[in-house]
């Protein structure tokens, strides 16, 4: 598993100079289109919104726009291969719930703009698929890490939020923990049948 939790860090303490966040744009786009996994696809998306609600740039929270879509459509297409199929519904429910502002400005565009944001995001999801690997934070946050949690992990006590009494504990899987992949021959033909229903999918989420 790699140190997602470091790069996110990384990320918000990062220098908050207009050149240094430049350059942390660059450094995630360059990934991206290299095919990398969801988190940084995740993170590129958050910056271009930043970025685009900070200065009212247009054309950064289209581009926010279109990453989000594209976000949408690699948990939908890799979460193919996740053994644990509750985990990638779990990742897809974060993504909508934690980004509204992102997903109804690109709802709130004329329906040509629309458009022309699924046809990136699917040439996109197309471009990359060759190079993405198993992606494990897509498969993570499941019944299955759950369970492992429960069995063999460990308990933390944090704070209650507000409202709330009496102790609450995080659990959190073994350190050696990871999600399983299903094989090939199970999970390519998922993959072309989600990908086949993107288009149609996609349209249908910011309709």
């Amino acid at each position: 598993m790699k140190d997602w939790n470091g790069l996110g860090a990384a990320l918000r303490n990062a220098d908050p100079s207009p050149a240094a966040r430049a350059k942390v744009l660059n450094w995630l786009q360059r990934k991206v289109v290299g095919g990398a996994e969801y988190f940084v696809v995740y993170a590129y998306m958050r910056e271009l919104w930043n970025v685009g609600t900070t200065t009212q740039l247009e054309v950064a929270r289209r581009a926010a726009g279109t990453m989000a879509l594209y976000a949408y459509a690699l948990i939908s297409i890799d979460g193919a291969k996740c053994q644990d199929q509750t985990a990638p519904g779990n990742r897809m429910t974060q993504l909508l719930s934690l980004n509204p502002s992102t997903f109804s400005f690109v709802k709130s565009q004329p329906a040509e703009t629309r458009a022309e944001m699924i046809d990136m995001a699917i040439a996109a999801e197309k471009h990359t698929s060759s190079a993405r690997r198993d992606d494990d934070l897509i498969c993570r946050g499941g019944l299955e890490e759950y369970k492992a949690a429960l069995e063999g992990g460990t308990q933390t006590e944090v704070p209650n939020s507000t409202g709330h009494f009496g102790k609450t504990f995080q659990v959190a899987p073994p350190a050696d923990w990871k999600p399983k992949f299903a094989p090939p021959e199970v999970y390519r033909p998922k993959q072309e049948i989600a990908r086949n229903a993107m288009r149609e999918a996609l349209l249908k989420l910011i309709q």
